[in-house]
């Protein structure tokens, strides 16, 4: 009989307590998925970890941490567009501005690395809108801008535009933090690229002007042809030339004094780590 007392007093307590009996459940079924989740991406296996999560996070999407193991499950399965979203999710749990820019900035990270880079600038540039002198998500955005601009690949056609933004960015960089080393060798790369632009457009222009100046071979028993404008087209083809060999020699300063300042750049992260190890 004391048995049944006590499995009475037990259904009295469920009883009263059913509420918090359901959200403990609920709480178990979201806990079982969330395991098997986790399980699953143990196995490499992503797909199948992905819809665990999703639906562990049906039943209480305020779960951080599965909102970004989902993230990575989807980035491991080739999944940008899908990852981006489940890392935007934390967004919402960022109780600082520097965790919601952290936040942006991992999104930004995966289209930098997948593409399509114009939606990896668009984070950047919300981070950007929490701290404009976010010196990471500016290197970013000088990063895209640098491979849109072919400075990444030798085969690459050379964009000057975005040459120019990427140095204009770079620049903005240094004059934050001067100290960042790095800095001076990605737009050392920018530079480099520009130089070969610029010569290939000079030595067009040099091969216009002997063109211009060489008049074509009369046909037998006709008299040569003259062309009017071969002088004013030579002269150009001269100018154009003199232009861009112009522009080659202040880059080729510029890429030199970049040089200069790396290297006192990392004098200088060389003498503070010293100085902090010494403390």
């Amino acid at each position: 009989m004391k048995r049944l007392g006590s499995v009475g007093l037990m259904l009295g307590v469920l009883t009263l307590g059913g509420s918090f009996g359901c959200t403990d459940e609920k709480e178990e079924k979201a806990k079982e998925h969330r395991v098997k989740g986790t399980n699953f991406l143990a196995d490499k296996n992503y797909a199948e970890a992905v819809k665990e999560y999703e639906e562990s996070l049906k039943i209480d999407p305020t779960q951080e941490k599965v909102w970004e193991k989902k993230a990575f499950a989807h980035m491991q399965a080739g999944q940008t567009d899908e990852a981006a979203k489940a890392a935007l999710k934390l967004v919402d749990f960022a109780k600082t501005p520097n965790d919601k820019a952290d936040a942006y900035r991992n999104v930004a990270a995966m289209y930098a690395k997948n593409g399509p880079l114009e939606k990896a600038e668009q984070y950047f540039q919300e981070c950007l809108k929490i701290n404009p002198k976010d010196t990471d998500a500016l290197s970013w955005i000088a990063e895209v801008h640098s491979q849109r601009g072919g400075a990444r690949s030798m085969s690459a056609p050379a964009v000057p535009a975005e040459l120019d933004l990427a140095l204009k960015t770079y620049d903005q960089v240094i004059a934050i933090n001067p100290d960042l080393a790095n800095t001076y060798l990605n737009k050392r790369i920018v530079m480099f690229k520009y130089i070969e632009h610029e010569k290939a457009l000079k030595q067009a222009a040099e091969q216009e002007a002997v063109e211009a100046a060489t008049p074509p071979k009369p046909e037998k028993g006709k008299k040569p042809v003259v062309d009017p404008q071969a002088a004013e087209r030579v002269a150009a083809a001269k100018a154009s030339a003199e232009a861009h060999g112009k522009r080659i020699e202040e880059l080729t300063a510029q890429a030199n004094e970049a040089t200069k300042q790396f290297g006192e750049a990392t004098k200088r992260a060389k003498a503070a780590q010293a100085s902090g190890a010494t403390k």
